[in-house]
């Protein structure tokens, strides 16, 4: 009798362990469709929507797409009057109608900006936002925004060598992380 009890839960530990596998082999991921504008590749515009409710989603717009195409594509019944491309790094706050426009155009947070991959502008964050950079502390963080106040603005990253506690090494480091946006 105990044997058998035995017998009895290898039998199901072996079915319950081949089930993944089952599954895996089955499904195809060709078959599996992925929410609209859920996709980034290397061309991708990355643009955060939040509605009138603050919910927010991140999409990956093709380049060259206006706002009311994107509003489109997602389903939206929503039209601005003034249609615009599209940017990268681009947040747009919906409002209601009879407040504005529609919707107000802002940059995404700087977190938010570093976790999706995209560079911030040293021209525009603050020292909180700089000490969300690996290898940059309080210290380096006021240091660069002395500089800039001090300079008016960065025309190039090479003017981060002026300061304190940033060489070549550094530099380079924080490239990964900063832009200047030319105007």
């Amino acid at each position: 009798m105990f044997e058998r009890q035995i017998k009895g839960i290898i039998a199901v530990s072996i079915f319950l362990a081949l089930i993944p596998f089952i599954g895996f082999f089955t499904s195809s991921p060709m078959n599996s469709k992925s929410p609209v504008l859920s996709m980034s590749s290397s061309k991708t515009l990355i643009v955060e929507i939040v509605d009138e409710n603050g919910e927010f989603g991140v999409f990956f717009i093709e380049p060259r797409t206006s706002a009311n195409q994107m509003f489109s594509q997602l389903g939206f019944s929503r039209k601005i009057t003034e249609d615009m491309q599209l940017q990268n790094g681009m947040k747009i706050r919906l409002v209601p109608e009879e407040n504005h426009r529609g919707i107000v155009v802002e940059k995404m947070d700087a977190a938010k900006r570093l976790a999706l991959g995209l560079l911030l502008d040293i021209n525009l964050v603050d020292r909180d936002e700089l000490k969300l950079i690996p290898g940059v502390g309080d210290v380096l963080a006021a240091n660069i925004v002395a500089e800039r106040e001090k300079i008016g603005r960065f025309d190039k990253l090479d003017q981060l060598m002026d300061i304190k506690g940033i060489k070549g090494k550094k530099l380079s480091k924080l490239r990964q992380y900063l832009y200047v946006d030319q105007l």
